[in-house]
Formats: C-alpha cells, structure tokens, sequence
C-alpha cells in the first residue's frame, strides 16, 4: 500500500459502520457535489492513486483527505462517526453539541452563552452541582430553582456586578438559565440518570439499545412466562370485635400467579393465594393447573358465566389435554429461584427454565402487559378497588366499600376466572385481531404445532407437583420405651405399622407431604416399598393445617419459649392470637381466616372457643350473615371428643383440675 494520512485497513472496517444518505432527497446541484465526493472518498479507502481519483472526480488530490476526515469525525449528538452524512455540502460538522439559548430579552439574545464562554467556572459549577458530579456537592437531586439561585450567588463570586448581564436583565436570567438546564440533560442523558428514580434507570440501561437476540416463538405451549402480581381488589373475613359482635373487616390484598403462552398470549392457568407474598408451593400450583385439564366452576354471582368456549384452552381445544410447557420463564424472585421448584420443573416435568437478567421485567412483558389489561378492565372496575397506585381516586372507600358489599374471597375468585376466560376470548392487535384461542386453536389444529402431551407416568407427577419430599430418620428407643416414629416441623408421626416395628429405629424414610394439609404425610422406605399414611400425634392430626400455618404457630411457640409436647400444638394458640389481633390487624384477620378455610369451618356459632356473649348482627341490607351461639355442656363435651384416652390421662395427670375442666377433660 502507498503512504497514506490515514491506515486504509482502519478506514475500510469504519466504512462498514457508515450510513448511507438518501439522495432523493437532495437537489440536482447538491446530489453532484455528495456522489463525486462519495467516489472520490470511496476510492481513497480502495487505495486507488490521488492522481486518478482527481481526474475521475475533478476534487483536488490535497482534498480527498480532508473528506475523508469528515468521515471519521465523531458526531457529539450521537457519539458515533459522521460517515458519508459528512460530505454533504454546506454541512458544519461541529466537535462538540451546541446547547441554543436564548436570552428573556431579544436584544441579548446569545448572552447567556457569552458569559459561560467568558467565565467557564459557571458552566462547571452548573454542571457538578445538578449531576452531583463532585464529592464536595453534598445536596442530592437539587431542583432547577435552587440551582438557580446558587447560580447568582456563584455569579456575585467570580465579580459579576449588578449592572452587569445576568444581573441586568428583568428576570436575571431566569428562563435561558431553565433552557440551558433543560438542553444540558438532553446532551448528558447518562449523567441525567443519576437524577432518576431506580426503575427508570433500569428500563434505560436496558432497552432501546442493541439487538434483540431472543427468538420469537410460534409453537404454542414452546415458551411460557410465569410471575406473580397482587390484585388491586380488596376483600372481607369475618371478625369477632370487642362487643362480641360478629362483623366483616378488610383483609390483605391476594396474589393472582399466572401462567402465560408466548406464543398465542392465552392464559394457560393461575393459582390464587391469601399469604403475604406467594411461596414456591403457590407457583408449582398455578404450573400444576396450567398442565391439568381444566374444570369448570359454579358461579354464584349474577351476570357472570362462561362464554361457549369457556375460554380454557383444555376446553376450548380438547386436543391439547394435559399438554407440557417446554421453556418457562421467570423472574429472581425467591420463590421462583427455590431448589424444590427448579428440581421439579427439571428433574420431573422436563422443562427449560429462563430466569433473564435481574431487574429486568421487559424480558417476560407479555405476563405484566396481561397483569395491567387484567386489572383495567377488570379488577379497576369494581366497587372495592384499590386503583393502581396511591393517588389513584377509585381507590377511595375502598375498604368502606369491601364491608358495605360484603366482598368475599370467594367473590374475587369468581371474577378472576371469568376475567380470565374472557381475556383469552378478546381480539389482540399482536395476534392480527384474532383471540388468544383462536390463535391456538389455527396453529395446533391447522398448522400441526401440536405439544407434547403427558403420558399416564406424567400425569401423576403434574398431581403430585406442589407435594414436597424429605428423607427422614425414625427415631425410638427400646431401653425409654418410645416406640418408632419421625420428626417433621417440629412433630411426631407415626401410624401402628411403625408404631409396631421397633426393628426400623435408625433407618431412612422418604416422606411425601402436601403442603395444603400436613396432618399426614406419607412415608416411604428407600427401596420405593410404601409404609402407609403416617398421622402427626396431637392437636396437628386432629386439625387439617397447611404448612405456612404450622411454620407460623412453631414461630409464636418459638416467640412465648412455650415447650411443644405430643400433648399440647401451639394452633390453637395460634388461632387465640390471631382472633384477638383481628380486630385491629388486617394481617391477622386474613391469617386468622386462611386457618378456618383450612379446616373446613367458618366464625359461625360451631366454634366452641367463641364467648357466650356473642351476639347478632341488626338486620341490614348489606349484612346477611348471622351468628348463633351453643351451651358451655355442648362446647365441652365437643372438646372431650377430640382427645384420646391416653391424651386425657397425660393432661389430667400434669395439670390442675382447672385445666382438666378448661380442656373439656371434666
């Protein structure tokens, strides 16, 4: 190659980069001058002699390089080369970004520029004060009207007298001093970050730039997104207040996990739960009835029922049965990044999981976009509503409104499944106006994208999903007389085989437990042989619970140092505390009612524990329910049912007859 000002092998990967300019655009004489530019600089990259590149061209030899130095200058609006844009004529390529003011009086226009150009400190001071560039700035985020006025004191510091500019004008400066703040964010958005809130900085270091490189799924079933969103809706538990009333209060806001098809945006399954934020058995639930054939509810509120379809896909499209996710994606939340979950999904169901980055929601938007469509046109519209942030107005009354209406769970879960029907049954402009389903329904059954589809082997462990397995060690001693048994949350179970099987004391046992009702579990030896279902010993076997709930009891055990024996469960005590804080608490209410569902009763007047001073309600137009009581002989002789002779013996022989009589014993 000849001596060249610039390295032709540089320049030829630079011109890759170039952007071509669109020369329709130009008039005859400045299209000409940019082609016999473009040549002539094109020609010097291919390293042709500047002797022939100026007779092809009529440009003079000493030229050429110069164009070719506007080529490579750095554009300071976009941070990149000019490129061929440099060689339009009459073009000003500038080495840094002019920010235009204009000064409050016409006849000094430009004067603000002026006295930055004339004391460079202000334009510094400006710049560190409002980005906090320098550790001596110590106020954070300062507004654009104190600046200001730290600007004239900055002013009066350098020397600049009152007859002089800003200070002699109407409004000192004012307006060109908030343009110039204005233009200066534009020109600085990286350091105009720093000023932003935590979402903002994220949606804008991680969107808008580069290239997508996820692939875009077709395939129903092939990708499917997955989280959780806590419904703007409240909803009321029933309370016993101070006077012995029964009465309906406002319990916490519940959480709707959904499971979302990429490709069709149908709406595959969800799971609703009461909890203060949703666990791992609460997303291996909403997979579970995601995968699992869907049945139809009753709906006991007026207006609502399913359209002809019912708006399932296992319904609409009895094809797809029992059809298997191949990619799930989540976020890092805790519960999705659970071991029992990732090994479930894995190990079991054989799926692909996708986590994407942290912090990053745009990855998985198509499940907050259903998130928002389901609240706006749903939740947003019913009498109880929260709004969706704290200056929202349908927000008021919202609690009132919850109690006035009698809201129940049961009603927020009717509407979520016919807002879910009729979502995947609503034309989407992504899908070319066709409905979720039909979407599927075209590229199953037409296109033959048909999913995998579970086999019996498959099936039983989509049942047993949310079940949790642990190996434990049975426990015993012949020499103190205790027969086998295991320990799990801090309880015994056994059953008469192992009660029976003192030679087993020191072996493995795999338990399966369904965390939606631990008073049994079942156990299994290591060979796969089953030993049967093993019931907790206590007040646990007795009381179906979930685990949340036996974790929360162990927890206040735990909190009072009380002792937990096979003769006392704290769940009771647990439900004594929550009852006396749900008057006041929303927190305790809702875990106070999420006990009663459990176990399959309601605050009505079977609960032996209520006072006799209860009373009913007045007759209202909003207030249905009422609340009967029973006699003190009735309520004990209920208690002394539940106990077993030889746990009526251990109570009477370690208490006082007033805990004998308490207990329901005498």
């Amino acid at each position: 190659m000849r001596e060249r000002k610039y390295n032709i092998l540089e320049l030829r990967e630079y011109r890759t980069n170039w952007a071509d300019v669109h020369v329709d655009l130009l008039d005859d004489e400045q299209k000409d001058i940019y082609i016999k530019r473009k040549q002539a600089v094109d020609m010097y990259i291919d390293d042709i002699p500047l002797n022939r590149i100026m007779n092809l061209t009529n440009i003079a030899r000493q030229k050429v390089p110069v164009l070719v130095g506007k080529c490579i200058k750095i554009n300071p609006q976009t941070g990149r080369q000019f490129g061929y844009a440099g060689l339009l004529p009459y073009k000003q390529l500038k080495d840094s970004m002019d920010i235009p003011i204009k000064n409050s009086q016409s006849k000094s226009r430009g004067a603000f520029s002026q006295l930055l150009l004339k004391h460079p400190i202000l334009s510094e001071f400006i710049s560190d004060t409002y980005f906090k560039n320098s550790k001596t700035i110590l106020e954070k985020n300062i507004t654009i009207g104190n600046l200001y006025y730290k600007f004239l004191e900055k002013c009066r510091d350098v020397g600049i007298q009152d007859y002089e500019y800003p200070f002699n004008t109407s409004d000192r400066a004012r307006r060109s001093f908030y343009k110039y703040i204005k233009n200066l964010e534009l020109s600085n958005a990286n350091n105009s970050m720093r000023r932003a809130d935590k979402n903002v900085r994220q949606k804008f270091y991680s969107t808008g730039i580069g290239r997508s490189m996820r692939p875009v799924p077709l395939a129903p079933f092939s990708v499917v997104q997955l989280d959780g969103h806590k419904i703007d809706m409240l909803y009321t538990v029933d309370v016993i207040n101070k006077h012995g009333e029964l009465v309906r209060m406002p319990a916490m806001r519940m959480w709707l996990i959904a499971v979302i098809d990429v490709s069709t945006r149908t709406i595959l399954g969800y799971s609703l739960t009461t909890n203060e934020n949703y666990n791992q058995t609460d997303v291996l639930r909403a997979i579970r009835n995601a995968i699992i054939p869907k049945t139809p509810i009753e709906f006991s509120l007026a207006g609502l029922k399913y359209p002809d379809n019912y708006g399932f896909p296992s319904l609409a499209i009895p094809a797809i049965a029992w059809a298997m996710p191949n990619t799930i994606m989540l976020d890092n939340a805790k519960s999705h990044l659970a071991q029992n979950v990732i090994d479930k999904l894995c190990s079991q169901l054989y799926c692909s999981m996708n986590f994407g980055s942290v912090a990053t929601p745009e990855t998985r938007g198509i499940v907050e976009r259903v998130f928002k469509t389901l609240e706006e046109n749903g939740y947003h519209r019913t009498v109880s509503t929260t709004g969706s942030n704290i200056n929202d107005v349908r927000r008021n009354n919202a609690e009132k409104d919850s109690v006035t209406y009698q809201i129940t769970y049961n009603d927020i879960a009717q509407l979520t499944e016919y807002f879910i029907a009729l979502y995947n049954n609503s034309p989407h402009s992504s899908l070319d106006n066709q409905t979720p389903l039909e979407c599927m329904q075209r590229r199953i059954i037409e296109a033959g994208m048909q999913p995998c589809i579970a086999d019996s082997a498959m099936k039983r462990k989509v049942y047993e999903l949310t079940n949790i397995t642990e190996i434990k060690t049975i426990r015993g001693s012949i020499k103190n007389g205790k027969r086998p048994y295991i320990t799990y949350k801090g309880t015994e179970y056994r059953n008469d085989i192992l009660s029976q099987s003192m030679g087993l004391i020191g072996q493995k046992l795999i338990i399966d437990i369904n965390p939606d009702d631990i008073s049994t579990i079942r156990g299994f030896f290591e060979d796969g042989t089953e030993l049967g279902i093993l019931t907790a010993v206590g007040e646990w076997g007795r009381r179906s619970h979930s685990l949340k709930t036996r974790e929360e009891a162990m927890k206040l055990a735990n909190y009072n140092k009380q002792k937990n024996n096979p003769f006392y469960a704290p769940l009771t005590e647990l439900e004594n505390e929550l009852n006396e804080r749900a008057a006041n608490e929303r927190r305790a209410r809702t875990k106070a009612a999420r006990i009663r569902a459990e176990q399959g009763k309601e605050l009505n007047g079977t609960i032996s524990d209520i006072p006799k001073n209860i009373v009913s309600m007045p007759d209202s137009p909003y207030l249905t329910n009422s609340y009967t009581t029973i006699s003190e002989e009735d309520a004990i002789r209920k208690k002394r049912e539940n106990y077993t002779s030889e746990e009526m013996e251990a109570i009477m022989n370690a208490g006082s007859l007033e805990e004998a009589y308490r207990q329901g014993l005498i």
